[in-house]
């Protein structure tokens, strides 16, 4: 017999919780139904908010685009001075393979040193032009 009573309040003890979480469900359905209307007027707020701001942000964005032209105005001007490096070096180059190669006593090696020092100056001409309109 004692068993039996052992069964009878388990049995009650498991409707206990039966119906307790019936009622937790309940109060949570009722939560969640309150934060979805909160959140629906949290956002028409914020909506309100952003229009309110409109200056604000277009004055901030007004101050980048000024930011980003004088990044790209200084990139172009870097640029322009790399090239005009890179066009000294390589001329410099031509003239030091005419200088020493290009006064050479055997005329084949004369003539392919001078050829060379031309072929640098146009290949570099070429490029650096080409270089200096994608700039502009």
């Amino acid at each position: 017999m004692p068993q039996a009573k052992k069964s009878t309040s388990a049995k009650r003890t498991t409707r206990k919780s039966a119906t307790s979480s019936r009622s937790t469900g309940a109060t949570r359905k009722r939560t969640s139904r309150a934060t979805a209307s909160a959140s629906s007027s949290s956002a028409g707020a914020k909506t309100n908010g952003a229009s309110a701001a409109d200056p604000r942000l277009e004055a901030v964005a007004q101050r980048i685009r000024k930011l980003n032209e004088r990044i790209i105005e200084e990139g172009k001007s870097a640029g322009e001075a790399t090239l005009t490096s890179y066009e000294k070096a390589l001329k410099a180059i031509a003239s030091s393979i005419e200088r020493g190669p290009g006064k050479s006593d055997v005329e084949w090696i004369s003539s392919l040193a001078t050829t060379q020092a031309k072929f640098i100056r146009d290949v570099t001409a070429a490029w650096t032009a080409a270089a200096r309109s994608m700039l502009k």
